[in-house]
């Protein structure tokens, strides 16, 4: 989706930052739950709203090094995911693998969960290391800006991206300051991890269904951004983990770009008719 550049005497548009989201999700005994986090009230972005774990894409993101990758997972395997009909990859292989380890390492800065394993067939690295001092000081460098890769090499851990299923491409209006151009995966959290909100950029985090989040959002009890509502809606229907993961990786990937309205002097978000239910 090309992004339509502003009338004359309009602001310009500002362009979107690459991005990366995940569903973070784990079963319960009558059908499965999500990991949401609230910004803190001080954050520059979203303050004090309820989201998914998430941010952009930093340069040693796009140049991820080999030695600390699962091998299972290529930048070719990346760019083929990212490219399911009707949407379309990154512009190169390695960016496009780029967003698969960026969404790895912000739900690892913002929910403490790292997807990755000690050795070759290991399922966890969280039931091997646990997320003791060394674990949580590893996630502060990280969150300070250090490069995952050298967190990874410390703990001896290779990121297994493969736990990463991506299911959808949401991009900012074009009357939003602050854009994104982001991709969104769903991961199931793997034995033995625990997820925790980041004390940096995060008030607090709770696993929750979707359908009681949307209770909560509609009570004005949980606020939720914009696109976490939507995603929650477009998912609650899943009633199993399993049907979960099954309509995640086989539906069609639908570019969206929501459109705005003006209301009282701010651009308010809305999903036009044409993409409900097809995204």
């Amino acid at each position: 989706m090309s992004e339509a550049a502003p009338a004359t005497g309009e602001p310009a548009v500002v362009p979107a930052r690459p991005a990366a989201t995940v569903v973070l999700v784990r079963p319960t005994g009558n059908g499965w739950e999500t990991y949401l986090v609230r910004r803190s009230p001080k954050s520059p972005v979203l303050p004090s709203l309820w989201v998914f774990p998430g941010g952009t894409v930093r340069a040693d993101d796009m140049g991820a090094v080999a030695e600390t990758l699962d091998p299972h997972f290529s930048a070719a395997q990346a760019h083929a995911a990212l490219a399911r009909p009707p949407g379309s990859p990154a512009e190169t292989a390695a960016e496009s693998r780029g967003y698969f380890v960026t969404a790895a390492r912000e739900l690892f800065e913002e929910a403490g969960v790292l997807l990755a394993s000690v050795a070759p067939g290991t399922s966890s690295i969280s039931a091997e290391l646990g997320p003791d001092a060394q674990w949580a000081q590893r996630r502060r460098e990280v969150e300070s800006g250090q490069p995952l890769a050298k967190a990874l090499r410390d703990m001896g851990a290779r990121l297994d991206l493969n736990q990463l299923a991506y299911y959808a491409h949401w991009m900012t209006p074009l009357a939003v300051p602050q854009r994104f151009d982001t991709r969104f995966f769903i991961a199931r959290l793997p034995e033995g991890a625990c997820a925790s909100p980041s004390t940096h950029e995060m008030m607090e985090g709770v696993w929750i269904g979707a359908l009681a989040a949307l209770d909560r959002c509609k009570c004005g009890d949980m606020p939720l951004h914009f696109a976490t509502l939507n995603h929650l809606r477009r998912l609650a229907s899943q009633e199993s983990i399993e049907g979960l993961f099954v309509f995640a990786t086989t539906k069609a990937v639908v570019p969206v770009m929501p459109e705005t309205r003006e209301t009282e002097g701010h651009p308010v978000p809305y999903l036009p008719s044409e993409l409900a239910g097809v995204w």
